[in-house]
């Protein structure tokens, strides 16, 4: 009989830790998608405060008649690369177009949720500090964002601001180093150094076009000119 109740006994706590850990396993996976979202969630936060910050930069910036400008890209390489702060030459132009986003000299977070610093693009004729951002006629823009390869529309922008997302792949991280390349080639258009921008949806490792989680923010030049010309004049051409 003792045999027979000791037998019982551990036949009742496998049961018991079985249901124990169908119960860990239902709710972990809630949790791993609570923190994704919650760091996903963050990094909007982030890329929404660097935007604000770009247009308070153009507020506080003017050339000689005025006129405001935006910041230049902090250079991925070089003397200085990856300090935080933009990268100017000395007749007011921009060193590069695309670089990364210089937080230092905006103020705001150095990386995003994950630990990376975020990338930045801008038109040259809206960084320019030797002649301002004048609204007739709408500067040109080189910076653009595809919902895909092919880009049939394109939208236009005065800059964008580039977090790699979760994976992180090819972005510079806050130690100066260079994470592991992209695999898919969206992501990969991300980091070419190229002022084309993919995105779109995120899509996981298995989907055919590979993954995809990059997350952007961009000021449009209509966006932009709304709220720096006010009133219009204050970006008119002389």
């Amino acid at each position: 009989m003792a045999n027979s109740g000791k037998g019982f006994t551990l036949v009742e706590l496998a049961i018991v830790l079985f249901v124990i850990t169908l119960l860990l396993g239902g709710m972990l996976t809630p949790l791993s998608q609570q923190i994704a979202e919650r760091q996903n969630s963050d990094t909007r936060h982030t890329l929404d405060a660097a935007r604000t910050a770009l247009a308070g930069y153009a507020l506080s910036h003017r050339d000689s008649s005025g006129k405001p400008y935006l910041p230049c890209p902090d250079r991925h390489g070089g003397i200085g690369a990856g300090d935080g702060e933009e990268d100017r030459l000395a007749d007011g132009r921009c060193a590069v177009v695309v670089g990364g986003l210089p937080w230092h000299s905006l103020g705001v977070a150095e990386v995003d949720a994950w630990g990376n610093r975020l990338d930045y693009a801008v038109s040259p004729d809206y960084a320019d500090a030797s002649h301002g951002i004048v609204h007739n006629p709408v500067p040109a823009t080189q910076v653009s964002l595809c919902q895909g390869k092919t880009c049939a529309q394109p939208l236009t922008a005065a800059a964008v601001v580039l977090s790699h997302g979760r994976n992180g792949f090819g972005a510079h991280n806050a130690v100066g180093k260079t994470n592991l390349a992209p695999i898919s080639a969206d992501e990969r258009a991300n980091t070419d150094s190229t002022p084309r921008f993919i995105m779109h949806p995120p899509t996981a490792a298995d989907r055919a076009d590979g993954e995809f989680d990059d997350l952007a923010t961009w000021l449009s030049p209509a966006w932009l000119l709304g709220r720096l010309c006010d009133p219009a004049s204050d970006c008119a051409a002389p």
